[in-house]
């Protein structure tokens, strides 16, 4: 009788539909791919990168400059960048340098907690508003509405001047002006995850809205938020320089961005620096943000990879 050849049958792949099964050695843990992913993202490396040193120029200010950022001094007023005022002086004497690196703790500080601030109250809202939906869904939807027909800076402008301006109105107004883009962020993601079979499972098992809100809903929310929140940093930062440069963010003497801009504006055309150095680390912080929204966004969402 002829002998039997033996055939050595391939291990059958383990890997989910539609994905491709790793390799023999292949690390496959998601959270170290979309690292590996957002790390070869170069754009948002360099957002990383800006970002950072900006942070760093805030919290080390005093080891960086042996000026006073609010200390005047008139013989010193409007001397161009030299060796010993890199940036120059204001019209009152003062470091821009120092002003520019003392003013981060208060621009970068109110946009990240402004943003916090919505996404607080948005998400949540937006969360309730999709899942329960009925009166609730529209109650909610008519106010964002309302919300939605002003600018985010518009709003923020009739808010800080119904509490009046200073530190703590302005944070709030920025926050409360993007609240309506995480409430319909967040009801669009409740409206997709309402429909999953696990949503389903746990409704026919007795689970209440609040933990269905909050165990299933809510976490599978969390990565787009962030991403959002990453990109409406830049807005509230916008939003709070806009708030200072019209004299309605921090007052002076405190040195914020966008009060800087305000109160050189005067002198643009005789000292255009005045203006061109507070202008740039806005523009450099907010483009940072938005790079590193947009690295998450790759990381986290395979079809926009390409």
């Amino acid at each position: 009788m002829p002998q039997a050849v033996s055939r050595r049958r391939a291990p059958l792949s383990t890997a989910p539909v539609g994905q491709i099964a790793p390799r023999a050695g292949q690390d496959c843990n998601p959270r170290l791919d979309r690292l590996r992913v957002f790390a070869r993202n170069r754009a948002a490396v360099a957002g990383c990168v800006i970002l950072g040193l900006l942070v760093c120029l805030a919290l080390f200010a005093p080891l960086l400059t042996s000026y006073s950022p609010t200390q005047e001094n008139l013989s010193a007023a409007f001397q161009l960048p030299s060796s010993k005022h890199w940036l120059g002086t204001d019209d009152l004497g003062r470091d821009i340098f120092s002003r520019i690196i003392y003013g981060g703790r208060y621009t970068l500080s109110i946009g990240i907690v402004a943003v916090g601030i919505a996404a607080v109250i948005g998400v949540p809202l937006g969360l309730i508003s999709g899942y329960l939906q009925g009166v609730t869904d529209m109650i909610i939807q008519r106010v964002t509405d309302v919300l939605l027909s002003f600018n985010s800076f518009l709003l923020a402008l009739v808010l800080v001047a119904v509490f009046g301006a200073g530190l703590g109105s302005v944070t709030i107004a920025a926050g409360i002006g993007v609240v309506p883009q995480f409430i319909r962020l967040a009801r669009g993601q409740a409206l997709s995850i309402r429909e999953e079979v696990y949503v389903e499972a746990a409704v026919a098992f007795g689970s209440n809205s609040l933990t269905i809100l909050r165990r299933h809903i809510l976490r599978n929310s969390v990565t787009p938020v962030t991403i959002y929140a990453t990109l409406n940093a830049g807005v509230a930062i916008l939003v709070v320089a806009g708030l200072g440069f019209l004299g309605l963010g921090v007052q002076p003497p405190a040195p914020e961005w966008g009060s800087m801009l305000g109160e050189a504006r005067v002198y643009f055309f005789q000292y255009p620096y005045q203006m061109t150095f507070p202008g740039l680390v806005i523009f450099l912080a907010v483009l940072s943000f938005n790079l590193i929204g947009d690295g998450l966004r790759d990381a986290f969402d395979p079809g926009t990879r390409e």
